[in-house]
């Protein structure tokens, strides 16, 4: 009988993480403070629109107050870092996300350093020196799921499949903090089926549906698919799920794994911003 990986659910962690982040939020009700989150978006594409939905369900039931600013495609650089700005300023916002991809004409980087750095609630510049640090809510995701597991990262291989500035990088610098060592590939990464045979730990965050073959899984793994891909009206991972299963030790199922926490971990973060801002005279709860 082929033994198979315990699956890591990830709705199950979410609920645990939502019911103590849950008693944390009331309690600063208590105190007549509010959490509030600002997501911009340029353009009109209807994926951030459905995440924004999503995102503002979950935010209202928790009594965070939701803005979604959405601005038009061809709207100047210039323009939308003054737009940024005022939303710094605003007392009511705790943290500010840049929905992606951003229309080409824009800098990416200067529209994400237009959010002030203590209003940074997806983590793209790692702060240092307030206390937590706020990290990629998608990034926090893989590390939690990934401590479910009970599993030391001190010396494990750790392979990270896809080097983006939301998930790859991230994750590599908490799985070093874990004294994991730590590979990371890429596009131009050489013989990719060598490195993840080596992996203890595998994270595969490049976007490419069944990139990473069952068969090359090293017995007991633990694997952990950030992949959303649609393949034949089905969404898939990077990893061939059902035979990857039958060699990992454990492993998370797309959907129903990262993604239910993301948001969750988001929620954490403004939690997180919220206390340096009041530690640092620059609180917008109130």
């Amino acid at each position: 009988m082929v033994k198979t990986a315990r699956i890591l659910n990830g709705s199950d962690v979410a609920q645990k993480a939502l019911t103590a982040l849950s008693k944390r939020i009331e309690a600063l009700r208590v105190e007549g403070k509010t959490l509030g989150l600002a997501a911009v978006q340029v353009g009109d594409s209807k994926d951030a629109l459905l995440y924004s939905r999503s995102l503002e369900k979950l935010l209202t039931k928790l009594h965070i107050y939701y803005r979604y600013a959405q601005f038009p495609e061809k709207i100047s650089e210039n323009d939308l870092e003054r737009e940024i700005e005022g939303l710094n300023k605003d007392k009511q916002i705790t943290g500010v996300m840049i929905f992606s991809p951003l229309p080409k004409h824009l800098d990416y980087v200067a529209v994400l350093n237009a959010v002030q750095l203590f209003k940074d609630v997806e983590g793209r510049r790692i702060l240092h020196g307030f206390g937590d640090r706020v990290i990629s809510p998608t990034a926090s995701a893989v590390i939690k799921l990934f401590e479910e597991t009970g599993i030391d990262a001190a010396g494990k291989e750790a392979v990270v499949v896809g080097h983006s500035d939301v998930v790859g990088k991230p994750v590599a610098i908490l799985l070093l903090d874990k004294m994991a060592t730590v590979t990371v590939c890429h596009i131009k990464t050489h013989s990719l089926e060598e490195h993840v045979r080596r992996a203890d730990i595998l994270i595969a965050a490049a976007g490419k549906p069944n990139l990473i073959k069952g068969k090359w899984i090293k017995p007991g793994a633990v694997i952990i698919d950030v992949g959303e891909n649609v393949l034949n009206g089905k969404l898939v991972g990077d990893v061939e799920f059902e035979e990857a299963k039958n060699r990992a030790g454990f492993i998370t199922p797309v959907p129903g794994g990262v993604g239910p926490l993301t948001n969750v971990m988001l929620v954490k973060n403004l939690l997180t911003l919220a206390q340096i801002q009041e530690n640092n005279g620059n609180s917008n709860t109130h």
